[in-house]
This record gives structure tokens, C-alpha cells and sequence, in this order.
């Protein structure tokens, strides 16, 4: 008899065991799911550059050509093989070209996740260096190479794009803003001092080896009536007495001078 009322207790034990497992899978599914739920609903409320970034959300672009206000649908990566062949001579080396894949393709997403400047026209991003970055079709770009380098220009610039190809420059886990030039003259300067904004992931350095480039130094001359007209149409209230000495003055210098 004991070991029958043993065996019935055991059998209880094993059954209560059961179903407090169940409970507890139960509950941690339902706890799974409403936080899942949770994360679903806060990301929804945060603005587009602080969701999670997915290269993989990014395939296509669409691109306002300014001078027939076109847009065009192009694969990322094919369109910037007509960003890197229009900002940077195929004559550079391999690896300055992968950087400048790196940074076109970075720049372009920023662009995308955090507004174009062509929402209106439907598109991510325009063709002209003045107002996004530069781009141009193959067939234009073969024609300005004389003929016994096109194919090997463009062979380089495609591998450029394709070896780099899901690469981008992230800050916090999101593509910064990727601003690029040809020649800062020296040292760079922060964003802060010319558009305003924050933007801790670029700091003034120095750039050595510029001084090569034709474009390292320039000079501009202008009249002195021409000087008031372009004063003026920004300033209208600007005013200036040439009699006066030294009626011109630099009165602040940045860091990066």
C-alpha cells in the first residue's frame, strides 16, 4: 500500500512539474511577443536616422538628372559608378578610388534616410555637384577618355565600387554625413563654422601633400563697385567707406585657418 500511495504522490509531482512548465513557456512567450510589440511600436516613433540600419534597405535610388528633370531608377551600386568617375580621375590609385566609393555610397544613403533635397521631383538624390554630388552616365564618360583607355578606366572603376560594395562610414551605428572635396587647402574645417549643426564625427585635421594641387591656393580680384553689388545683394543694408584706412578687416580666425 505504501508503495502504491508513493507512486500516486510521485505521479501528482510529475504532473504539477508539467504543467508549471507549460505556464512558464506560456508566459515567456507572451512576454516575448508584447515586447517584441513594444520594440515595434518604439521604433515606429523615432525618427528615420535612429531606426537600426539595414544596407540592405538601400538597392535602389532615384536620381533627378537637373538638366531634363528626369528621374531614373538605378541600382546604389551602378549609380555610383557615375559618381566615382565624375568626382575622381581614373588616373588616381585603386585605393583612393575605393575610398571614394565608400564615401559617394555613404553620402547617398545619409541623403536618403534623413530627407532629400528632391522630395518634390520624387527622387533621393540629383546629378549635380553644386547641390548633392557629382554623376555621369557611362556612354558620356567613355566619350571625354581617349580611346585607347576607356575600357581599363572603366574596368577600375567598377572594381572599385563592386570590391567595396555594402561598405559604408558609420557613427552610432548610422551612416554619417559624408562630406567630400578635392582639396582643403591644408587642414579641414568643422562643419560648425560654415553650415552651423553638430557634427562630432568630423574634426578639423591637417592635410598634408595638398600643396601640389592647383587648386591649393587661389586669388580672386574684384572692383570696388563690384564688391558693394555683391555686398548688397545679400546684405542690404551693407555700407563701406573706402577712405577710410584699412575699411577691410579679417577680424576672427577659426582653429583651421
Amino acid at each position: 500500500m505504501k508503495f502504491f500511495r508513493l507512486l500516486i504522490k510521485l505521479k501528482k509531482i510529475i504532473i504539477y512539474m508539467i504543467i508549471l512548465v507549460i505556464i512558464i513557456k506560456c508566459g515567456s512567450i507572451v512576454f516575448q511577443n508584447k515586447t517584441e510589440e513594444t520594440v515595434a511600436k518604439q521604433e515606429e516613433n523615432l525618427p528615420v536616422a535612429y531606426k537600426e540600419f539595414d544596407y540592405g534597405d538601400y538597392t535602389t535610388i532615384r536620381l533627378l538628372h537637373t538638366d531634363t528633370g528626369e528621374v531614373e531608377e538605378l541600382p546604389l551600386d551602378v549609380y555610383l559608378y557615375g559618381v566615382v568617375s565624375a568626382e575622381m580621375p581614373a588616373s588616381y590609385e585603386e585605393e583612393a578610388l575605393k575610398a571614394q566609393a565608400i564615401v559617394a555610397r555613404t553620402y547617398t544613403i545619409y541623403k536618403i534616410m534623413n530627407g532629400s533635397n528632391h522630395q518634390e521631383q520624387n527622387a533621393d538624390i540629383c546629378d549635380s555637384s553644386a547641390c548633392c554630388q557629382a554623376w555621369i552616365s557611362k556612354e558620356n564618360r567613355l566619350a571625354r577618355w581617349e580611346e585607347g583607355s576607356r575600357e581599363s578606366n572603366w574596368l577600375k572603376i567598377e572594381n572599385a565600387v563592386n570590391s567595396t560594395i555594402g561598405e559604408v562610414i558609420l557613427y552610432d551605428g548610422q551612416p554619417i554625413d559624408a562630406f567630400f572635396h578635392s582639396n582643403s587647402g591644408g587642414s579641414t574645417e568643422i562643419p560648425e563654422n560654415v553650415w552651423g549643426g553638430s557634427f562630432p564625427y568630423l574634426q578639423s585635421v591637417e592635410t598634408a601633400g595638398e600643396d601640389a594641387y592647383t587648386s591649393y591656393a587661389s586669388e580672386v580680384q574684384v572692383s570696388k563697385d563690384e564688391l558693394i553689388q555683391k555686398m548688397l545683394s545679400k546684405y542690404s543694408t551693407f555700407e563701406i567707406n573706402f577712405d577710410e584706412p584699412n575699411p577691410i578687416q579679417i577680424l576672427e580666425y577659426t582653429d583651421s585657418r
